[in-house]
């Protein structure tokens, strides 16, 4: 698990990173005005740190799931001797680590297990004799593992079944030819019980391009899911991972505009494209909102900004004043739906030390010379409750040792 799952700074890194995003009919509402908390700022700041240390609590069983035991009892004895094996050890390194591009790597690698070759359909039985799989052809498409779901088991406990439907899109640069995929069904069982379940489901335009991208995974209570929707008008994409019914995390973006493939490779910049974009990451009762509902005004501000010659200092200043002009962002507990903090973005100067080699016509030789190098950035910072204001470090620098080392002893 990562910590930066949990800091406020790399939310909101992301946030203004993808800010080219926002629907104009999704549930991303920029024009909702939320109240601040009453509590206090070190009240919020335990709120902050109960949530996180909530979560990695949570992400603890997953490990001692009859599927994860499964999977690694199913890695180990293949030890990566067959192509289905590589999917199944990178999810189960990627749900563990809660990699949210998880499902992405998965569907992509089940996808070329499937296109390499009709050898591969059919069954393949684990053989305690040889420590191998035996294979027995079947039917086109449909390819099943029997195995020890358990280290110590004696007999072929588990079973993996992947049903593969082709579209009839054709894959694009590929010779020969090979089509997108329209659904993957994976299903593990442990003793005849389902202990895994994963599906995606995609259609296209002609030139490949989704239209609509769906995939899901269930392990026990944890249940991943990820949508993406894109008429050439709206565009939305939701990545949700929940425990039974709760939320673990939820991020959803959307952007509208002119989202072709023609429009996107005419055009010159971003605010050709995209005309308002929103961001949303939630984590457990924790949520952060950003983005913008003029997104073609800020974008050719900034473009102005570019075009004028002032010096470095000045021009981040004005960066900053368009930046903060349009940029909607927020901190905020989602279940009392109130605000702990605006987000707002100011200049920082910055020192960079590098080292040069100078030439000495004294010496005949180089000499190694330091230089140093000040430059002006912006960067985000709360604007608390009580109206102070905090770099995002400094906020997080206290108030979190618990959650810290929570952390740092999860495995």
């Amino acid at each position: 698990m990562k910590k930066n799952l949990f800091l406020l700074a790399g939310a909101v890194t992301m946030l203004f990173a993808l800010n080219s995003c926002k629907t104009e009919t999704d549930v991303l509402d920029l024009d909702k005005t939320l109240k601040f908390s009453k509590l206090t700022v070190e009240e919020q700041k335990q709120s902050i740190e109960q949530n996180g240390i909530a979560l990695v609590d949570k992400m603890d069983g997953m490990q001692d799931t009859k599927a994860m035991i499964a999977m690694e009892a199913f890695i180990t004895n293949a030890n990566g001797s067959q192509e289905f094996v590589k999917p199944f050890s990178q999810l189960r390194a990627n749900l563990l680590k809660n990699d949210g591009k998880a499902l992405e790597t998965f569907n992509q690698q089940m996808r070329v297990v499937a296109v390499s070759g009709d050898e591969n359909w059919g069954i393949w039985t684990w053989n305690f004799m040889t420590k191998d799989f035996d294979f027995t052809a079947g039917t086109k498409n449909t390819l099943t593992y029997l195995f020890p779901a358990t280290e110590n088991a004696t007999t072929n406990t588990g079973e993996l079944k992947m049903i593969y439907v082709e579209s009839s899109v054709v894959a694009p640069d590929t010779d020969p030819v090979m089509y997108m995929p329209s659904s993957i069904s994976v299903v593990m069982k442990v003793s005849g019980v389902e202990a895994m379940k994963a599906d995606f489901a995609g259609t296209y335009n002609a030139d490949a391009t989704p239209t609509s991208i769906t995939q899901t995974l269930a392990i026990d209570k944890y249940n991943w899911s990820f949508k993406f929707t894109n008429n050439a008008k709206d565009a939305t994409a939701s990545y949700g991972f929940k425990y039974d019914n709760e939320v673990l995390f939820n991020f959803e973006l959307g952007a509208a505009g002119t989202l072709t493939a023609d429009a996107l490779q005419a055009s010159e910049g971003p605010q050709d494209v995209f005309t308002s974009g929103a961001v949303n990451l939630q984590v457990m009762n924790i949520a952060i909102l950003g983005g913008f509902k003029d997104f073609k005004s800020f974008a050719d501000e900034m473009d102005a900004i570019d075009g004028q010659k002032d010096s470095d200092k000045t021009r981040a200043e004005k960066q900053v004043v368009a930046i903060n002009k349009y940029l909607k962002m927020y901190g905020y507990f989602v279940k009392e739906n109130q605000k702990f903090a605006d987000v707002e973005f100011y200049v920082v100067e910055k020192t960079e030390t590098y080292q040069n080699w100078v030439w000495n016509p004294t010496t005949q030789d180089y000499d190694i010379v330091n230089v140093s190098e000040t430059y002006y950035d912006f960067q985000p910072r709360l604007v608390l409750s009580d109206g102070s204001k905090q770099d995002m470090e400094d906020f997080m620098s206290t108030g979190f040792e618990d959650l810290i080392t929570k952390l740092e002893s999860y495995q």
